[in-house]
């Protein structure tokens, strides 16, 4: 939980809940928490208690040196068969720190005025250590975070446009556990965040979760190599505000021919194992309709942004399909 910014109040309720959430003997519910107000923490919640495992001196959490060093002590502390990350923060998709100023939209992981880019977190994360990653983030849902993250995880749970607070945790208590069964069964957690927005009201019954699964990704990338994405008006987009960011990934590719466009719709099919969508974004507060969601999400490179098209060129995903 990278809370040492607007975020501190979310962490503590977060860590509250957390603390109520039931699972089965020798499974552990870790959080590494830093805030404003406290010094960063790794501890121990769950089954009606929160002890601290390890205290650090105040740092910079964001830093993916720390970010790693955390995820060895863990490994160290406490070994298990397997292991699922959870992330809550500020986030901006692939893009660079200090790319774009706006709201929510600072990378992954923010501490004060440091972000965490997603090749630094990526590095930070050994190959094939984690079941799941599960964004409680924004922005999350593209297919260049994804590639990122291929080796890393089996499942990302990740949303394609922001993620509405108050977020996951008012289901926590009955989505949690169904991380902790033998096999994670994501999917289930899954439908319990999209029933929840779902008796949201107003502006905050606005959700996209999409739940992929890593081993297709090299299908769309098999797909897609060598094609260039169509930049037409009325491409779903996933930004408020018509800031032009994260596109849909099927709906951004509608200029292929039609036995390409079979092809990538199948692929998105068997990459993206489940998906939930709300109507309406936000739609008194800068907001879209939602008339078309593959569960993943795309940059299409734009003279309005000459620096986050050079930031982009340089990203796994891009030089692997267009170099």
């Amino acid at each position: 939980m990278g809370g040492d910014n607007n975020l501190s109040g979310d962490v503590t309720v977060k860590i509250a809940r957390l603390q109520n959430v039931r699972f089965p003997q020798g499974c552990h519910l870790l959080v590494y928490s830093d805030t404003g107000d406290s010094e960063p923490r790794l501890l121990d919640v769950g089954n009606s208690r929160v002890s601290t495992v390890c205290s650090y001196p105040a740092g910079n959490s964001a830093d993916p040196v720390v970010f790693a060093a955390v995820f060895d002590q863990v490994r160290r502390l406490y070994p298990a068969p397997s292991y699922g990350l959870a992330v809550f923060s500020h986030a901006s998709g692939w893009m660079p720190a200090g790319s774009y100023a706006g709201p929510a939209l600072r990378s992954i992981i923010t501490d004060g005025a440091d972000e965490m880019e997603i090749p630094a977190f990526a590095a930070a994360i050994a190959d094939g250590s984690l079941d799941f990653i599960l964004f409680e983030a924004c922005h999350m849902a593209g297919i260049e975070v994804a590639w990122e993250l291929k080796a890393k995880a089996r499942y990302i749970v990740a949303s394609s446009a922001e993620l509405v607070s108050p977020g996951f945790d008012p289901v926590y208590e009955e989505a949690m556990p169904l991380l902790f069964q033998p096999e994670a069964d994501l999917e289930g957690f899954c439908r319990k965040i999209e029933a929840n927005y779902q008796k949201r009201s107003g502006e905050y019954a606005s959700l996209t979760l999409s739940l992929i699964a890593t081993a297709g990704l090299d299908e769309i990338a098999s797909v897609l190599h060598g094609e260039q994405p169509c930049a037409d008006d009325d491409v779903q987009s996933f930004d408020r505000y018509d800031k032009g960011l994260f596109y849909d990934l099927y709906d951004g590719y509608r200029n292929l021919p039609d036995d390409k466009r079979a092809a990538l719709h199948s692929a998105i099919d068997a990459c993206v194992i489940w998906k939930g969508a709300t109507a309406e974004f936000m739609p008194s507060y800068g907001g879209f309709s939602i008339k078309f969601h593959s569960g993943l999400t795309t940059y299409i490179p734009s003279e309005q942004y000459p620096g986050l098209n050079r930031a982009y060129e340089q990203l796994t995903w891009h030089k692997e399909l267009f170099e």
